[in-house]
């Protein structure tokens, strides 16, 4: 079986071998946000300690006003916590895009960890 991200079964095949050299995994992680997969992404960038693709994908999530995928990514970075900032900026986006719950659950976090 190939062991590429561009499928599930090729996905599966490189989680399954996590000695795997970080490139494998940052390539998968490049070729998931291509195919606008980035919660997928985020999993293979943590894995290759990609920070620079984690950082990525959680600009694109407070772009988006899409919690669950920041929450996905900015908890594998190494850096540690989102700002604050990042946080009200992904609420505004949620509420603006209609994103009631990914707002909600974005104003609980702030709420809860600043």
């Amino acid at each position: 079986m190939a062991k590429t991200a561009d499928t599930w079964e090729g996905r599966r095949a490189l989680t399954d071998n996590p000695a795997l050299a970080p490139e494998i995994f940052q390539n998968a992680g490049r070729t998931l946000m291509d195919m606008d997969l980035p919660s997928e992404a985020a999993l293979f960038c943590g894995l290759a300690g990609d920070e620079a693709g984690l950082k990525e994908i959680v600009r694109k999530a407070v772009k988006e006003g899409n919690f669950f995928v920041f929450q996905v990514a900015a908890s594998r970075l190494k850096a540690g916590r989102p700002a604050r900032a990042e946080l009200e900026a992904l609420i505004a986006a949620a509420e603006k895009s209609g994103k009631k719950l990914y707002a909600g659950k974005a104003a609980a976090y702030l709420e809860e960890n600043y």
